[in-house]
């Protein structure tokens, strides 16, 4: 293909240089963003990943890691569980807090964004009257919005208003009144549930505005965070979220089923988990979420080793300097070769590694129903080992495209091609 890998900030002449000059312990990085990152994952040959956002990828240095935990717990399960696993986690923890900007006895981490969201509604729901309603919007994530629609039944009484966010989004002014004239119109709205960056459009919604605006009208506010940790910094105890979820190894190289759940310490009491166990009427947060025995805590304990690897590699800033520049070029490139437009957004409410382009018309494409799309998703793979994810907003098709560390120009040129090449069959 033509084209060459892109470094953040760099000029097209500039050859790859390392991700950063020195890791937190002065040591020299020694990492390179692009293609030479990808001999520290495991792609399968010829595999072009550009929808990282979907389920993340591991570092094979994390895997080893996380191999080592399970052959230790293996060596001896019962001193594992006993004797070695609490201090093991709670070193864990204590790291994750300070990635995130969170005192570590706020916070709880667990299997997935999913599971956090499951456990926070069905924790408030009881407190809830007939009557009353959450306020969420149409880019929030579908598992959010089949859970939501679980709770809010005829036994229950309660009902979910969702907001329609204009579009094209011109200014974040734009956003915040949608959601306060809704709150402002209907006192019965007792809890908001928004995403940090939505999964489907990749909007950065402006939180730091929005949630004051919540608390000033006494409303809870829920914040689905999945695709944050490792794509934005983040500072929960200033943010200021009753609640904050999001899952750790989509963009922070974690093992799969590894989350976060920031609560406040004033919701504490009344935050129960899903499974009742051993210590369910422990006042400690932590001991009636994470002593269930048997469960297995490797990948989330892995999560100390991915932000030493995310530091090791250059730090955040780094990262997200190298995605962002590489998606905008991406993005751009895209759209001005297929005569379409990137999915217009303010700068401000952009998130840095996730963007939509328009795809071409094309009179041989129907993409009618979500079993549509996912069969193209499917077909782009099949013909061309190709990871995009084609999605359906406001009457148009987009393909959504991420940036990671081993992903360069080449990458998003196959997409081009193939893409186009696919819709003129």
């Amino acid at each position: 293909m033509n084209g060459h890998a892109v470094n953040g900030g760099l000029s097209n002449g500039q050859q790859q240089q390392h991700a950063g000059q020195h890791d937190n312990n002065g040591v020299e990085a020694i990492y390179k963003f692009g293609k030479p990152m990808l001999a520290e994952f495991c792609f399968r040959e010829k595999l072009v990943n550009c929808n990282h956002g979907a389920w993340g990828a591991v570092p094979r240095r994390i895997m080893k890691e996380q191999q080592r935990l399970n052959e230790q717990r293996e060596q001896d399960p019962e001193s594992f569980y006993r004797y070695v696993i609490d201090d093991i986690f709670d070193d864990t923890i204590r790291t994750v807090a300070t990635f995130v900007g969170a005192k570590p006895e706020n916070l709880l981490l667990l299997e997935s964004a999913t599971v956090a969201m499951n456990t926070v509604l069905k924790s408030i729901t009881p407190k809830l009257s007939p009557g009353d309603k959450f306020l969420t919007d149409s880019h929030n994530f579908p598992a959010v919005r089949e859970t939501l629609q679980y709770i809010c039944n005829e036994e229950s009484g309660l009902e979910t208003i969702t907001l329609e966010p204009p579009f094209p989004i011109e200014s974040e002014d734009q956003i915040i009144k949608l959601f306060t004239d809704a709150l402002d119109a209907d006192k019965s709205i007792k809890v908001v549930v928004i995403d940090h960056i939505t999964s489907c459009s990749g909007i950065k919604f402006p939180l730091e505005r929005l949630i004051p605006e919540c608390h000033k009208r006494g409303r809870l506010i829920i914040i689905d965070g999945a695709h944050a940790p490792g794509q934005l910094h983040l500072n929960l105890e200033s943010l200021g979220a009753d609640y904050y979820i999001g899952n750790l190894h989509k963009w922070l190289f974690t093992p799969r089923g590894t989350a976060l759940l920031f609560t406040q310490p004033k919701h504490q009491s009344t935050l129960q988990p899903l499974v009742i166990s051993y210590y369910q009427r422990s006042p400690k947060l932590r001991d009636r979420f994470t002593l269930m025995v048997t469960r297995d805590y490797n990948p989330i304990m892995c999560a100390r080793f991915a932000i030493k690897f995310l530091n090791d590699i250059g730090g955040l800033d780094a990262v997200i300097e190298h995605n962002s520049t590489l998606l905008n070029w991406a993005a751009d490139m895209l759209a001005e070769a297929w005569g379409t437009r990137v999915f217009p957004l303010p700068p401000t409410m952009r998130a840095p590694m996730m963007r939509l382009v328009q795809l071409p018309p094309s009179d041989k494409l129907k993409l009618d129903t979500y079993e549509d799309v996912r069969q193209f998703n499917k077909k782009i793979f099949d013909t061309a080992t190709l990871h995009v994810f084609i999605a359906s907003l406001h009457g148009c098709l987009w393909v959504r495209i991420s940036s990671q560390v081993y992903n360069s120009k080449e990458d998003y040129y196959y997409v081009r091609d193939v893409i186009r090449q696919m819709l003129l069959e």
